[in-house]
C-alpha cells in the first residue's frame, strides 16, 4: 500500500481539484484540496502501460469501443459480482452524469417526477431542472449516525405519480452501501408503480469494510425498467479520461436512451479511456484491493482523530466510497461553515447544503489522497474546533 502513501503533486496539470480550488473557494490562499470526488493516486501500472502503448501508435482518429473493450467491461462484473451481463447489455458513453441527463430526455416528458433521495449528488438536481422535469424529493431519514430510505414516504409520492427514480448505489455523499433487502425493496416499488430505475453504481467497486455490494442488476423482476450507469474512473483514478458504461438489460430501453444519446452525437468514450479502462478491467484487481485497504486506514485515521480530539463532530458511518460525511453542525457556522474552513483553516471541502437542506452544516470529505494530507487538514480543523467549542462543559 506504500504507493497509495505518496504524495502526487498534481500542481500546474489542469487539475480541477488542484488547480482551481482557489477560484472554486473564491480565495488567493493555498488550499488543501478534499472537495472534487477524485483521488491523488497514480492509475494502475496496467493502464499506464495502456495509454502510453496506444500513444505510441500516433494515430488518434475516430474510434469506437470494440468486441474485445466490451468482453472486458462485462467480464469485470460478472466476475466480481456475479451479475450475469451480456456483452449487448454493454453501452459505452462519455460520462455517467451526461448519460443521466440523456436518460432522462428519452424516458421522461417536460414536467415529469423524477424521484431522488437527499441529501444527493449535487449534479442530480441540475440534470433534473435543466430538462424542465419536476424534482420529487424523498429525504432520507439521518438517524443513529448513518441513512436509510423511508419506504412510506417513497411509496407515497409514487402513488402521486413518478416517472423516473434517479438512484446512488454506493450512496454519494453519505458513504451508504445499500442491503440487498434495502435494493429489493426500492426495486419492488419502482416495478409495482412503474417507476423507470436509473441506478448510479459508479462506486460501486468501492464498498469498504466487508460491506457487500449489490447492484439493482441483481433483481430480474425490475430489468425492462431498468439502466445502471457505471465507470472506471472513480475506481482506478482515471475520472480525467472520460469512460462511462451504461449497463442496460432490456433492448428497447436500451435503444430508446443510447439513440437519445446518438441523436446528440455522443458515441464511444476517449480512446486512450477505452484502453485504460480495458487494461484496468482485465488487469487492475490486485491494485484494487490495495488501494480499498488504504481507504479503510484513511477512514480510520479520520475517524480515530475526530473521536479523539473533535468529539462533538458527527461522523456518519463510513460504509463505502473515498468520500466521508461529517457534521460539524456543533461549530455554529450554519451558511458559513465553508468559508470559515477555507478562511481559517485552508481547507477546501464539499459543502453539505449542495446536497440538499439536508446537508445543512455538514461537508464532504475526500479521503483518496496521502495520510499526510489528511493529518495536515485535520490539525487545521482542530484548532477550528478548540476556538469554536471552548468554554462548553
Amino acid at each position: 500500500m506504500e504507493r497509495f502513501d505518496i504524495p502526487v503533486d498534481r500542481r500546474g496539470t489542469g487539475s480541477i481539484k488542484w488547480d482551481r480550488a482557489k477560484g472554486k473557494f473564491s480565495t488567493d490562499k493555498e488550499l488543501i484540496p478534499l472537495w472534487i470526488a477524485d483521488t491523488d493516486f497514480k492509475a494502475p501500472p496496467e493502464a499506464m502501460e495502456a495509454v502510453a502503448g496506444r500513444a505510441e501508435h500516433g494515430v488518434y482518429g475516430y474510434s469506437f469501443a470494440g468486441r474485445d473493450y466490451i468482453s472486458s467491461v462485462a467480464g469485470w462484473f460478472n466476475r466480481e459480482y456475479g451479475l450475469g451481463v451480456e456483452e449487448s447489455w454493454v453501452c459505452p458513453t462519455y460520462g455517467v452524469v451526461t448519460a443521466l441527463y440523456f436518460t432522462i430526455l428519452a424516458l421522461t416528458e417536460p414536467g415529469d417526477r423524477v424521484m431522488i433521495h437527499t441529501p444527493i449528488y449535487d449534479p442530480f438536481y441540475a440534470i433534473i431542472r435543466n430538462t424542465g422535469r419536476e424534482i420529487v424529493d424523498c429525504g432520507l431519514v439521518h438517524e443513529d449516525g448513518t441513512y436509510r430510505i423511508d419506504y412510506e414516504r417513497m411509496e407515497e409520492q409514487m402513488k402521486a405519480g413518478v416517472r423516473l427514480l434517479i438512484f446512488c448505489n454506493p450512496h454519494n455523499p453519505t458513504g451508504r452501501v445499500w442491503r440487498r433487502e434495502e435494493l429489493l425493496r426500492v426495486a419492488g416499488l419502482c416495478s409495482r408503480y412503474d417507476v423507470y430505475l436509473a441506478s448510479d453504481e459508479i462506486h460501486c467497486d468501492l464498498a469498504l469494510f466487508g460491506n457487500p455490494f449489490t447492484s439493482m442488476l441483481a433483481f430480474d423482476e425490475i430489468h425492462s425498467r431498468l439502466a445502471v450507469y457505471t465507470s472506471p474512473g472513480k475506481t482506478f483514478s482515471m475520472t480525467g479520461l472520460i469512460v462511462s458504461n451504461l449497463l442496460i438489460p432490456d433492448p428497447q430501453l436500451r435503444e430508446r436512451i443510447m439513440g437519445k444519446l446518438r441523436g446528440a452525437w455522443i458515441m464511444s468514450p476517449n480512446l486512450f479511456g477505452m484502453s485504460a479502462a480495458k487494461a484496468a478491467y482485465d488487469n487492475g484487481r490486485d491494485w484494487l484491493q490495495e488501494e480499498k485497504r488504504y481507504l479503510e486506514e484513511n477512514s480510520r485515521f479520520v475517524s480515530d482523530y475526530i473521536g479523539e480530539h473533535m468529539p462533538e463532530i458527527g461522523v456518519t458511518a463510513h460504509e463505502g466510497t473515498y468520500l466521508m460525511w461529517l457534521d460539524l453542525n456543533c461549530l455554529g457556522l450554519d451558511g458559513q461553515l465553508c468559508g470559515t474552513l477555507v478562511e481559517e483553516c485552508g481547507i477546501g471541502v464539499g459543502d453539505g447544503l449542495h446536497y440538499g437542506e439536508a446537508g445543512r452544516g455538514f461537508i464532504r470529505l475526500n479521503i483518496g489522497c496521502a495520510r499526510s494530507l489528511l493529518a495536515k487538514a485535520l490539525g487545521a480543523l482542530e484548532q477550528l474546533y478548540i476556538k469554536r467549542t471552548a468554554g462548553r462543559s
